[in-house]
């Protein structure tokens, strides 16, 4: 870890102190419910029951499935079925009953989905090899390395604190007389300062905010206007053999997805990442730190019930191919 470059110097004096204490954890060890869902617009929801256990019990932790759970869902106040298919806006409501553990209750509001705003691609060729000069008539075989600068602006709507995550896919179509590949490689999260808003001047400090690969961000420096994301992708490639040429080869997509996350999904993914990256994280594990409890907005404290809605933009980069391949 990173952190143990530091705490000698900063810390020096907590080791110097004792080292153990007497303690009663403010916790209870009967099960209790938990419930864990992410829910999507426009799709089915899905959830999963299950109960606390005490880490010392093997029997639990191999099973600790709820027999006797019923489960009731509620948008916008009224009883719907299980095949309810949530819409932006709606208020959902889960309320999980057991005649052993007890009763579990969470509420979420599914988020509208912010459009996609302005897009503008640059990509940058870095290494290029065709194996024919006679590339679209005979065997066609080349590889092409590229760059791929994206700006994306992100069109905040007024009225209301929103929570986003980016996220991005890519595809292309199958080569059936031989072989094709397109690979997108690595997003230098580096690039865009807004996926680091939620490290700290300490994290800093110790140098925890290097090689982040953390996409969630929030409005709070840009509510209600527009905020251009810098996207950075390097190490991209374009691979093909095929006995004819076809056009069709070089369609090769990649789509980026603008998701608006409830307040508690982003919360959770802030956690997360204070305990495997954060400076919290890394003190506790050494025993510097107390532990840090997990995020939860479950009324029993155990488990997370999310929502999300999402827009996307599809970039086709068949002209960048075609124009690429044709004037080396």
């Amino acid at each position: 870890m990173a952190i143990l470059r530091y705490i000698i110097p900063v810390l020096s004096a907590v080791l110097l102190t004792g080292c153990y204490e007497d303690f009663t954890p403010e916790i209870g060890t009967k099960p209790v419910l938990c419930l864990n869902s992410l829910i999507t617009a426009g799709e089915p929801i899905e959830l999963k029951v299950t109960r606390t256990w005490m880490f010392n019990d093997e029997n639990a932790e191999r099973n600790h499935d709820v027999e006797d759970a019923f489960i009731t869902l509620f948008a916008n106040g009224k009883v719907v079925g299980t095949d309810y298919l949530p819409k932006e806006g709606d208020r959902i409501r889960i309320v999980a009953e057991s005649q052993t553990y007890g009763l579990a209750t969470a509420e979420v509001l599914v988020p509208v989905a912010t459009p996609v705003g302005k897009v503008k691609v640059s990509p940058t060729v870095t290494d290029i090899w065709k194996g024919d000069e006679n590339f679209f008539h005979y065997e066609m075989l080349a590889d092409v390395n590229f760059n791929l600068y994206v700006e994306m602006d992100v069109n905040d709507p007024a009225g209301a604190v929103n929570y986003y995550q980016f996220g991005y896919n890519w595809s292309s179509p199958v080569a059936f007389d031989g072989m094709q590949m397109f690979y997108v490689g690595d997003l230098k999260y580096d690039s865009e300062p807004i996926f680091k808003e939620h490290i700290g001047v300490f994290e800093t400090v110790m140098g925890n905010d290097e090689d982040t690969r953390f996409a969630f961000f929030s409005d709070r420096q840009f509510e209600g206007k527009t905020y251009t994301l810098h996207l950075n992708f390097t190490g991209n490639s374009y691979h093909v053999k095929s006995q004819y040429y076809d056009e069709s080869l070089l369609d090769c997509t990649m789509t980026l997805y603008l998701t608006t996350v409830s307040q508690s999904y982003y919360n959770w993914a802030v956690y997360k990442w204070n305990v495997d990256e954060g400076v919290t994280g890394d003190l506790s594990d050494i025993g510097l730190a107390e532990s840090k409890w997990g995020y939860s907005n479950v009324s029993t404290g155990a488990g997370v019930v999310a929502a999300q809605s999402s827009s996307k933009f599809t970039i086709n980069l068949k002209d960048f191919l075609k124009t690429t391949l044709n004037n080396k």
